[in-house]
């Protein structure tokens, strides 16, 4: 399923290959999915219409902007978020810590990422096409 693009080396801290490529479901709807994603900018001024993502980590939460991949290791803040793109594929993007997130917009932020994971519910195969590459065969079969 996962195809790999020719474009630069792979990050030691980087659990799949930023070239990966995934093919997204045929139903899959772009344009639906970056306009919800794009309701961050309203929270976030500070992305500048960039692309955006937040994650948890243990008990805070951080902001992230899209950011130039310039082939080079990763840096202190800066991570791969598996997302859609406008070719219809899912795959890396390189995004850089803007600044952590307080409870209120974590909150307000996750009401929006429910929207967009009910838009990614036809991305399961690729999910775990990306699982079992990050943790091996040995791994998932012991959690089984």
């Amino acid at each position: 399923m996962g195809q790999t693009r020719e474009r630069h080396t792979v990050s030691a801290y980087a659990f799949l290959d930023p070239r990966h490529s995934f093919p997204l479901p045929d139903g899959f709807d772009y344009s639906n999915y970056i306009e919800t994603e794009q309701e961050l900018w309203a929270f976030f001024p500070e992305t500048h219409g960039k692309r955006v993502n937040f994650c948890q980590l243990g008990l805070t939460a951080n902001l992230y902007v899209e950011t130039p991949d310039d082939s080079s290791e990763l840096r202190t803040g800066e991570t791969y978020f598996l997302m859609p793109w406008p070719d219809h594929t899912m795959r890396p993007l390189r995004m850089k810590v803007v600044r952590k997130l307080t409870l209120t917009e974590y909150r307000m932020s996750h009401l929006t990422a429910i929207r967009l994971s009910e838009q990614l519910d036809g991305t399961g195969d690729i999910m775990d096409e990306v699982h079992l590459h990050i943790l091996g065969p040995e791994i998932i079969a012991e959690s089984q």
